[in-house]
C-alpha cells in the first residue's frame, strides 16, 4: 500500500492503456463536406495557455452560466482561484470566501462546482482525511455544510468524497471512492435521500459522475454502464460505453461525449452505438504523459479539456472545434509497426502530427505483450516486408533485424544519426552500435533498459561466462544462485546472458553450448525452491522476466545469492535500491548490458522517406526525449541527467511503496521510496558507460523458450532439447 499524508492523498498513478482508433467521417454538422472530389472536416486542437504559476495546483473544470469554460485553482492549497475564459482571454478572481469559510480545516480543496445561479460548492480534505463541503450563494459569504453522511466513520474511516455534482433540482451527488457508493443529499436538510451502488474506483482521479448539460445525471452504476438519471433519480437511459481510468464525460439531452485516450466519442442513451468524432491518436488525449481531468462542452460542437501531467505536476488546456475548411484525413499517412506497444512513440506520434497536421502517424502492433509474441507473428510479418510492403517505419525489437539488413529491407541511417549527434550529445555507444554492419547503422534505440546485479560477489564473478558459471555450480552444487525465483526466469536469464556464446556468426545454434546451458538451467532449478511459483495462479507469475527476478527480495534474509533486476524508469530502483542500501551493497551492471528500447529503422521500400526521416530525427528531439514516461531511459544525455531532478520531485518524494507476505515459508517485507538523488546520478554514471546491446530475434528465442520448458519440465532430456533448438532454428533461417 502507497503512504501519504493529506497533501500526496491524491497524487494518483496512472495507467494508460492506448487504443489506437480510427478517425471517421461524419455528417455535416460533425463530419465532413466534399470540396473538388476531397472530403472536408474534421476536429482540430487548440492549446490554450494557463493562468498557472509555479507551484499552483488546477483544482479542477467547470462551466459558468454563460457556458465559458472556468478553471479553478489552487494557491497554497487553501486558497482558489477562479479563471473563466471568455473571448480569447482569461478574467480571475479569488474566492475569498472559502479561506474565510473554512480556515484550516480544509487543507486540500479537491474540486469546485459552479451551479447555473451561481452557487459555487467547494469540496475538500481535511486533518484525518476528512470531507467537508462548502457552499456561497454569493460568492462573498459561505457555510461549511453540515452533512450528516460525511460524519459516519465506516471500515476505511470517514467517507472521501472525489467528485460532486448537481442536478436540475438542486440535489447533491457525492461519489464516495472508498465505500463505491453515490450519495445524493437534499440540498437544503443535508440529509441523504438516496444511496447508489458505484463501481469501485481504480484512483481518486477515476470520476463517476458527471452533470450533464440539462441537469440530468450520469452515474456509473454497472462495469460499462452509465445511467442516466432525473432529478428525482429516475432513469433516462444508459450509455455503454469501454471504461477507461480517465474518461470523463459531457453534453446531455440526446448526445453524451465521452473524452478519453481513444478521442471524442459521442454516445447516445439506450443506442450501443459509438461514433468516434476524433480519434484520440490526433490529440492530446492520446498521450501518455496527460490525463484528462476536466472536460466540458462548449458553444456549438466546441469541446474544452484540461489534461494534468502527473509526474511533470503540470498542465495543459486544450480546445477542440470543428474545422470545415480542413482535409478530413491528412494527406499523407505514416505508418509505425512494433511488436509491443510503445508510450514513446505513441507519444511523438501525437507530438508529429500537432507540428504536420497534413499527416497521420499510425502507430500499429501484434496487439500482443512482449512475452508474448510468437515464431508465427514474425513469420507473417518477414513475409510481407520481404515482398516490399509492411510499415514505413519499424520498431526492430525482437525482430530478426540482422536477416532485414542481409535482405535489404532497412535503409542506411548513418548520415541521419550523424546528423543527430552533431547538433546534440547523445548516448554515442548506443546511438552508433545497436544495429550496425559494414560501419552502417541500420537501427538507433529511442530508449533503453539496464540490467542489473547485486548481491554475493562471488556469484556475480561467477556469471560472467557459461564456464565460469559451470565451475561455481561444480564447486557449489547446492547453491541457490538467485534465492527463489522460478523456471521462467532462470530460462531467460541463462539465455540472454549467454546468447553471444550460443549462437554461431551466422545465426545458427552450437549445439554443445545450448546442451550446457540447459544442464545448468535445470541444476539451477533445483536449489531454486521453483516450486514456490508453480503453486501460485498463473496471474501472479511472470509471463515475460527478462532479468528481472521476482525473487530478488529473499537477499533481505539471505545474503548468499545474486539478485537481479531491470531498470527502466526510476521506480523500477526503488525497492533493488533500498534492498542495496539495507545490505551495503552496490547495484552494477551484468556485463555492460543495455537493452535497446524501440530500436527505430526506416523501411527502404516506404514511399514517405522524407517524412519518415523527419520522424525518426522528432523521436530524438528534447521534447520527445524529454516526456517524462517509464519505458525506458533517454538517450540524448540532456535528458537522461534531468533524471536527478524527477528523483527529488514532489512527486518523488509523496510516493512509497511496501510490498511484502510469505516467499517460499519465510515472511519478508520491504518499504521503499523513491531512490536517492545521490543513487541516481551513480546510476546515470553507470548508464553512460554501458556498451554491448541485448538484442533478440523474438522467433529464435521463441523457439528457444518453448524447448527449454520441456527441458525444466522433465518431459525431455538436455541433449534433445538441444538438437531440438538447433533444428527448428535452422529451419526457420531457410525459410
Amino acid at each position: 500500500m502507497a503512504k501519504r499524508n493529506i497533501r500526496c492523498m491524491f497524487l494518483i498513478m496512472l495507467t494508460v492503456i492506448l487504443a489506437s482508433g480510427v478517425l471517421h467521417g461524419c455528417g455535416k454538422k460533425d463530419g465532413g463536406e466534399k470540396e473538388k472530389g476531397t472530403l472536408k472536416g474534421r476536429y482540430v486542437e487548440e492549446n490554450i495557455d494557463l493562468p498557472i504559476k509555479e507551484g499552483e495546483r488546477a483544482i479542477n473544470l467547470s462551466k459558468s452560466k454563460d457556458g465559458n469554460p472556468v478553471v479553478y485553482i489552487a494557491v497554497k492549497d487553501a486558497q482558489i482561484r477562479r479563471c473563466e475564459y471568455i473571448k480569447g482571454k482569461w478574467e480571475e478572481s479569488d474566492l475569498d470566501w472559502v479561506e474565510k469559510t473554512c480556515g484550516k480545516k480544509m487543507a486540500y480543496p479537491l474540486g469546485v462546482t459552479e451551479t447555473k445561479d451561481g452557487t459555487q460548492l467547494v469540496v475538500g480534505a481535511g486533518d484525518g482525511m476528512k470531507t467537508y463541503i462548502a457552499r456561497s450563494k454569493d460568492g462573498k459569504s459561505g457555510e461549511i455544510l453540515k452533512v450528516p453522511y460525511l460524519e459516519k466513520k465506516a471500515e476505511y474511516g470517514y467517507p472521501t468524497i472525489v467528485a460532486l455534482a448537481v442536478d436540475d433540482g438542486g440535489n447533491y451527488w457525492l461519489q464516495d471512492i472508498y465505500q463505491s457508493k453515490i450519495i445524493v443529499v437534499s440540498p437544503d436538510t443535508f440529509e441523504t435521500v438516496e444511496e447508489l451502488t458505484s463501481m469501485s474506483s481504480s484512483s481518486d482521479a477515476q470520476k463517476m459522475i458527471f452533470t450533464g448539460d440539462d441537469g440530468t445525471i450520469a452515474a456509473n452504476t454497472e462495469d460499462g454502464i452509465f445511467t442516466i438519471y432525473d432529478k428525482d433519480r429516475k432513469e433516462l437511459g444508459k450509455l455503454s460505453f469501454t471504461q477507461t481510468e480517465n474518461g470523463h464525460l459531457c453534453g446531455g439531452k440526446e448526445s453524451w461525449y465521452m473524452v478519453s485516450e481513444e478521442g471524442i466519442v459521442r454516445m447516445k442513451p439506450g443506442d450501443e452505438s459509438r461514433e468516434v468524432i476524433m480519434d484520440g491518436a490526433m490529440g492530446a488525449m492520446g498521450s501518455p504523459v496527460n490525463s484528462a481531468i476536466g472536460t466540458i462542452q462548449g458553444k456549438d460542437t466546441e469541446f474544452f479539456v484540461l489534461y494534468k501531467q502527473w509526474k511533470a505536476e503540470t498542465y495543459s488546456f486544450a480546445r477542440y472545434v470543428y474545422n470545415k475548411d480542413i482535409a478530413a484525413v491528412p494527406e499523407h499517412t505514416l505508418q509505425v509497426f512494433g511488436l509491443s506497444e510503445s508510450d514513446t512513440v505513441r507519444q511523438a506520434a501525437i507530438g508529429f502530427q500537432q507540428k504536420n497536421p497534413e499527416v497521420k502517424v499510425e502507430v500499429k502492433t501484434s496487439g500482443k505483450e512482449a512475452g508474448e509474441v510468437s515464431s508465427d507473428d514474425i513469420r507473417t510479418l518477414n513475409t510481407e516486408l520481404l515482398s516490399g510492403k509492411g510499415a514505413d517505419i519499424l520498431l526492430l525489437n525482437g525482430l530478426p533485424a540482422e536477416a532485414y539488413i542481409e535482405k535489404g529491407v532497412l535503409c542506411d541511417l548513418t548520415k541521419l544519426a550523424g546528423g543527430l549527434m552533431k547538433k546534440d550529445d547523445y548516448l554515442e555507444n548506443m546511438m552508433d552500435n545497436t544495429l550496425k554492419r559494414d560501419k552502417k547503422v541500420y537501427g538507433i534505440p529511442v530508449k533503453f533498459s539496464v540490467p542489473v546485479v547485486y548481491g554475493d560477489e562471488q556469484i556475480q564473478k561467477a556469471l560472467d561466462s557459461l564456464d565460469s558459471l559451470e565451475e561455481y555450480l561444480d564447486k557449489n552444487p547446492d547453491a541457490a544462485l538467485f534465492g527463489v525465483t522460478n523456471k521462467g526466469y532462470i530460462r531467460d536469464f541463462l539465455f540472454q546472458m549467454y546468447q553471444e556464446e550460443l549462437m554461431k556468426t551466422d545465426g545458427s545454434v552450437d549445439k554443445a553450448k545450448m546442451e550446457k546451458l540447459l544442464t545448468l538451467a535445470v541444476n539451477i532449478a533445483k536449489n531454486s525452491k521453483t516450486e514456490f511459483y508453480e503453486e501460485m495462479e498463473p496471474a501472479e507469475s511472470l509471463q515475460d522476466t527478462l532479468f528481472s527476478n521476482p525473487g530478488s527480495m529473499y537477499l533481505m534474509k539471505h545474503t548468499d545469492m545474486a539478485a537481479t533486476e531491470r531498470i527502466e524508469c526510476l521506480m523500477n530502483m526503488m525497492i533493488p535500491c533500498e534492498i542495496a542500501r539495507t545490505k551495503g551493497l552496490t547495484l552494477k551492471s551484468l556485463k555492460g548490458f543495455y537493452l535497446p528500447e524501440g530500436t527505430v529503422g526506416i523501411n527502404k521500400n516506404t514511399k514517405e522517406k522524407k517524412i519518415a526521416e523527419e520522424f525518426v530525427k522528432y523521436l530524438f528531439s528534447e521534447e520527445v526525449q524529454g516526456a517524462q514516461l517509464d519505458d525506458g531511459f533517454p538517450v540524448l544525455i540532456s535528458a537522461l541527467d534531468a533524471k536527478e531532478k524527477e528523483a527529488g520531485s514532489k512527486y518523488a518524494e509523496s510516493y512509497s511503496v511496501c510490498v511484502g507476505g510469505e516467499l517460499a515459508g519465510e515472511d519478508i517485507s520491504i518499504d521503499a521510496g523513491f531512490p536517492k538523488v545521490e543513487e541516481v546520478k551513480e546510476f546515470i554514471g553507470l548508464c553512460k558507460t554501458l556498451d554491448r546491446p541485448v538484442n533478440q530475434d523474438r522467433a529464435v528465442w521463441d523457439i528457444y523458450r518453448s524447448e527449454a520448458d520441456k527441458v525444466l519440465g522433465g518431459s525431455v532430456g538436455t541433449a534433445e532439447g538441444a538438437e531440438n533448438i538447433r533444428k527448428k532454428v535452422e529451419l526457420y533461417l531457410a525459410e
